[in-house]
């Protein structure tokens, strides 16, 4: 049974299985410690703050929140260890899982509580858009950024099943094309292999934009709310 209340775009190994009992579906946290759970309460409360009228305050959080948690596929909240490997990575979304009619059924959804805390919020860290990513949030509501960013990944993901074909086999497929050009470079990658990795950069941007674009209104919500408040 899961921990609705105490609840938490890489692929590395997808795993198909049929007729498999599945793990309950919705956001999971039987994978975190004790402490990693009070931690993960903390930003679960700012998903679900609500204003004197008993609305969300930050609508669309909570609707990729519901959305997500509503679903058939069960996603397993990660907080890593401060020492973990990767200590650049944000945040991260992965198919694990999924049925023989290609529906994702057990994810991962990785919350890197102190490289959020590290990650720069001035001017040079602006996007393209002029979009600066946590400009005048505090500690907890950095995290409930990355979690909007992640969160939009996994309902992308979940909308169709192209989607789903698109982020389980995309990061193996940049992997495998960012050697390619790595090992070409000192004879020049051939135009066969240019235009794969066009066609990845172009992809990479197809799934990464909605998140991108949701994250950015996830945080105009929470800086009103910090107003409000």
């Amino acid at each position: 049974m899961r921990n609705r209340w105490v609840a938490g775009t890489v692929v590395s190994v997808a795993t198909v299985l049929s007729g498999t009992a599945w793990a309950e579906g919705g956001i999971r946290t039987d994978r975190l410690s004790e402490k990693a759970l009070a931690r993960w309460r903390s930003i679960v409360g700012i998903v679900m703050a609500e204003d004197a009228g008993g609305r969300p305050l930050h609508p669309s959080l909570r609707r990729l929140w519901d959305t997500v948690d509503a679903g058939d596929c069960a996603v397993f909240v990660e907080l890593p260890d401060p020492k973990s490997r990767r200590p650049y990575i944000l945040g991260r979304f992965a198919i694990t899982k999924i049925d023989s009619d290609g529906r994702a059924r057990e994810c991962v959804l990785v919350m890197n509580l102190p490289a959020i805390d590290r990650a720069a919020s001035g001017p040079g860290a602006a996007r393209k858009d002029g979009f600066i990513p946590f400009a005048g949030l505090g500690k907890r509501e950095r995290y409930a950024e990355v979690l909007g960013h992640e969160l939009a990944h996994a309902a992308w993901s979940f909308a169709a099943a192209e989607r789903t074909r698109l982020t389980m086999t995309l990061p193996g497929e940049v992997t495998r094309a960012s050697r390619q050009v790595l090992a070409a470079q000192t004879e020049g990658a051939s135009p066969e292999i240019v235009g794969h990795a066009r066609e990845l950069e172009r992809l990479s941007r197809e799934v990464e934009d909605p998140a991108e674009a949701a994250e950015a209104v996830v945080w105009a919500e929470i800086v009103a709310g910090q107003r409000a408040r």
